[in-house]
């Protein structure tokens, strides 16, 4: 299908999706490895699941393709059925619609993060997701649909994956979002919204996890952030048991009264995710009928943000980008990237994040010395150590598409002159990974006044228009040359007066003033304060030049405005040094206290106590994921070191087994919890994805845990908590067992016989101490 007759269809009417193939198929029969093994055993019951969505009213119908990527194949033992599952998923869906309904490849996750927390790269991601789409494409497939993703990295490649093989088909881009409106890996709902608003993609949306009550303030933040079309799926309420079947406990009645708010909000795709059948469907479709489209506008905000995994950072009302990850006359600093040893960036990182840089500029040197891979260490090391935002000043072409390749969120690309080669390349990168730019203004030389300077930034502002990047998505740099060498500030300043009252954005680097000049910060500081005068909106500089971020505040505080603080704030140093991976000043702190006191305590009371007030900011959302794999990780070569001086392991509060359960191949949740609960004092044995009950029964008699906690994210594998449930007792095994995962609830865990049920990764160390009844056991 043409993606303008896509377009077209979706600006004049609601398109209705169709809902739950897993669940409503696993009914009929369980004995398949996956749902997607029906497309080859039981075909026919895939096409009257199929043929009753289209009964039921939905536009669009989704192939039963949705675990059938060849990572997750891979994991379930069926990667030599690849091809022959995705082509029956077309083949049977097509069967069904006839053409009265769209048929849209259905794509999920890999059930892996990507690098830096999980094994795949980027690269073997896309090409996962790119052997994906040529199947279902090269099967006719109308369009692709990305659904359930958790990683905004993962998301990236799944979308460039299918891109490279379907560039003209339409294409739907869909995350997972807690009810605080971020993902586990803690991206919000903004920031992905804003860089979906970048990427080629036709329509942005948010399925699964969330009833369609909960959905609604997540969905109203998504359309905020991106002017795309929305489409939501949200679950139908919350699973319960009935008899030995699951099932959810909104009725389609009840459901189709919860998604009016939705088409209220000016939605334009609907549908239904776990739970939901083709009554659910039909109840929409009825509701659909009697809709009529809102010609409110949506209040879309500027679109100027800057993104990581983890932040959202917008420029208003001055951002501040730290330059001092440059290796500039630092030898030393550009011999430790050389050598891919990025410990002073990530501590350059992390003090400037401290001192007050919103955004940090990567800049690694001289760089025809180094290869992808040095980038690709950079970015992911910076992306473990959940930094702020980058602006990546990388000019090689292939270096710099690899570091906007590896970067999760929307970056800032410095800098393009305005030339027809460099204009042409930060066009490209902008389409292709999404982000802002840095324009220069100059050419192949710097113009002499601020009139000149200011026309070329218009001309190449034209340029980028043409081309489609819109005007803020650019921030215009009509650069400071060093006054040292006789250049006059003022033309400078005159250059972002003008370009303010065109409504342009302004950057420019700072430093470069005073460069060999003495009193810098005094100079640096004076002008900072003229150029805001001026309308300047964001400068890189160094951030612990305390008189200019002083002055700078005060003339924001003249102008009525105020600077937001986004750093963490964290005052201990051993706990900031966790946090941003410093093991160097980590180890030293704990070196200074074992020197004071006894060996025997410092692990539990200083190290141990420091990681669970690391868990309790992650739990009280102060933090996020990457911040709590960060400090774990860093954490743990010095538990190591310590229980070597004291000659004995230390005695950790209990010991968790863990595991994801039959069927189910998702590991991430259950690799948090283990994350969550090592920090917290507990030993955690983790064995692995897909274990059936008598292998976790096995591990348990052989490892001997104190609690058992098991992983199911998917309604078709919930059954087999209760499974094991059953066993433990049927053996007589007196032992916890606690339970998680998407399609689970605290009901449902406890009709299982559950003594607890983890609703994020937040509560889990608390859960567990309960259960024991124990407190913190002391380091010995």
């Amino acid at each position: 299908m043409d993606r303008a007759e896509f377009s077209d269809r979706i600006q004049k009417e609601v398109i209705l999706l169709d809902g739950s193939y897993g669940a409503n198929l696993q009914i009929k029969r369980s004995d398949a490895r996956a749902v997607e093994m029906y497309n080859i055993k039981d075909p026919d019951s895939v096409l009257d699941l199929h043929k009753a969505y289209v009964l039921a009213g939905s536009d669009l119908i989704l192939t039963n393709s949705f675990s059938a990527n060849p990572l997750k194949l891979k994991m379930l033992g069926l990667e030599g059925l690849f091809e022959p599952i995705n082509r029956a998923a077309v083949h049977i869906a097509k069967k069904a619609t006839q053409g009265r309904s769209w048929v849209f490849g259905d794509i999920s996750s890999s059930g892996h993060f990507a690098q830096p927390f999980g094994e795949p790269s980027f690269e073997e991601l896309e090409e996962c997701f790119s052997q994906q789409a040529l199947v279902l494409f090269d099967s006719g497939v109308d369009g692709i649909l990305l659904e359930t993703f958790t990683d905004i990295k993962e998301l990236k490649a799944a979308i460039s994956g299918v891109r490279k093989i379907a560039p003209h088909i339409p294409l739907i881009a869909s995350m997972t979002f807690t009810e605080e409106g971020r993902t586990v890996s803690g991206t919000p709902v903004h920031g992905f919204g804003i860089l979906m608003e970048d990427l080629d993609v036709d329509v942005v949306g948010i399925n699964c996890t969330l009833d369609p009550k909960q959905i609604i303030p997540i969905a109203r933040s998504l359309m905020e952030a991106t002017s795309k079309p929305i489409c939501v799926q949200p679950n139908a309420g919350k699973p319960i048991t009935i008899g030995q079947e699951s099932r959810y406990d909104l009725s389609p009645d009840q459901f189709r009264l919860y998604m009016e708010d939705s088409l209220d909000l000016g939605v334009s795709m609907v549908g239904g995710c776990c739970g939901t059948n083709p009554k659910h469907i039909h109840e929409l479709r009825l509701l659909l009928e009697i809709y009529h489209r809102s010609e409110t506008k949506r209040l879309v905000h500027p679109r100027l943000f800057v993104t990581s995994r983890t932040y959202c950072i917008s420029p208003a009302p001055f951002m501040i980008i730290g330059e001092r990850i440059n290796p500039a006359s630092r030898n030393d600093f550009q011999k430790e990237i050389a050598e891919m040893d990025m410990r002073t960036v990530i501590r350059e990182a992390a003090s400037q994040e401290q001192e007050g840089a919103d955004v940090l500029d990567l800049n690694l040197g001289i760089e025809k010395g180094l290869t992808p891979d040095h980038i690709r260490k950079a970015i992911c090391d910076l992306d473990r150590a959940s930094c702020v935002p980058l602006s990546i000043d990388i000019q090689t072409r292939e270096l710099r598409e690899t570091a906007l390749r590896e970067y999760p969120g929307r970056g800032i690309i410095n800098s393009a002159r305005i030339t027809p080669k460099s204009l042409e390349f930060a066009i490209h990168c902008l389409k292709q990974y999404g982000g802002l730019v840095i324009l220069l203004g100059m050419g192949k030389t710097v113009p002499d006044t601020a009139l000149e300077r200011f026309q070329l930034i218009l001309n190449g502002i034209q340029e980028m228009e043409n081309a489609g990047i819109s005007r803020d998505r650019i921030l215009a740099d009509p650069l400071v040359l060093t006054i040292g060498a006789g250049n006059k500030p003022k033309t400078t300043l005159e250059a972002i007066r003008l370009l303010h009252e065109q409504g342009i954005r302004t950057t420019l680097g700072l430093s470069n003033l005073s460069y060999g000049m003495r009193n810098r910060s005094h100079i640096n500081a004076a002008f900072i304060s003229q150029a805001i005068s001026a309308g300047l909106d964001s400068a890189i500089m160094n951030p612990a030049e305390k008189i200019v971020m002083n002055v700078l505040d005060g003339s924001l505080t003249l102008q009525g405005k105020e600077r937001e603080n986004t750093n963490i704030g964290v005052d201990d140093p051993l706990i900031r040094s966790l946090l941003h991976g410093d093991l160097h000043t980590a180890d030293r702190l704990i070196q200074e206290k074992l020197e004071t006191g006894r060996k025997s305590d410092i692990g539990q009371s200083v190290l141990g106590e420091s990681l669970q007030e690391i868990g309790e900011m992650y739990a009280n959302g102060t933090l996020f994921l990457p911040h709590l794999l960060m400090a774990a990780q860093t954490a743990a070569p010095i538990f190591d070191r310590l229980n070597t001086l004291v000659g004995k392991r230390s005695r950790a509060i209990g010991r968790v087994l863990l595991a994801t359960v039959e069927g189910d191949v998702h590991d991430i949740g259950k690799k948090i919890i283990g994350t969550v609960l090592q920090s917290g004092g507990f030993e955690v044995v983790d064995i692995g994805i897909d274990q059936s009950s008598q292998e976790i029964l096995d591990a348990v008699l052989r490892e001997k845990p104190d609690i058992v906690g098991l992983s199911a994210m998917m309604t078709t594998t919930i059954g087999k908590v209760e499974e094991f449930s059953r066993l433990r007792k049927e053996v007589h095994l007196s032992i916890p067992l606690i339970c998680g995962g998407a399609s689970l609830n605290g009901e449902l865990a406890k009709s299982f016989g559950c003594e607890g049920y983890c609703a994020n990764a937040s509560g889990v160390v608390k859960l567990c101490k309960q259960l024991l009844g124990k407190e913190v056991v002391p380091f010995d």
